[in-house]
């Protein structure tokens, strides 16, 4: 147990390493905090409004050596030419053919503009996807 002098008395304080009581913490963790915030609100942001957005709507296969995809893409940036790589697999989930879809700065739209692309295969397809756009 301390002696209460000790705590009173500034020079014993010093001298046996007793701090002052005091809010020298709270800065650090209310600054610790502002940051970790401020960090989800962007990231939260950042990542629920993506600067390419693209949804696989249908796939329809057309004969043994070609499939039809629909798909809808959207996009934030409408002066730049944007490009989405299209594949179509078989059975076994191989790729069997494949399409990049190119679509210049002028073709696209504010919202879902919907794209209807035919991806020639191989060997016969069973579904098709989007791989990516960018």
């Amino acid at each position: 147990m301390v002696h209460p002098k000790v705590l009173t008395d500034p020079i014993l304080r010093e001298r046996y390493g007793i701090k002052p009581k005091g809010r020298s913490n709270l800065w650090l963790v209310i600054s610790f905090a502002t940051l970790a915030l401020l960090w989800f609100i962007w990231s939260g942001t950042n990542f629920a409004n993506p600067a390419i957005r693209s949804e696989l709507i249908s796939f329809q296969v057309i004969d043994e050596q070609k499939i039809s995809i629909t798909y809808s893409i959207q996009v934030r940036d409408l002066t730049t030419s944007h490009s989405c790589n299209l594949v179509a697999r078989d059975f076994d989930k191989n790729v069997v053919g494949e399409f990049v879809d190119q679509m210049p700065a002028d073709t696209l739209n504010i919202g879902p503009n919907l794209r209807i692309i035919e991806i020639s295969t191989r060997i016969p397809a069973v579904n098709a996807g989007i791989s990516g756009c960018q």
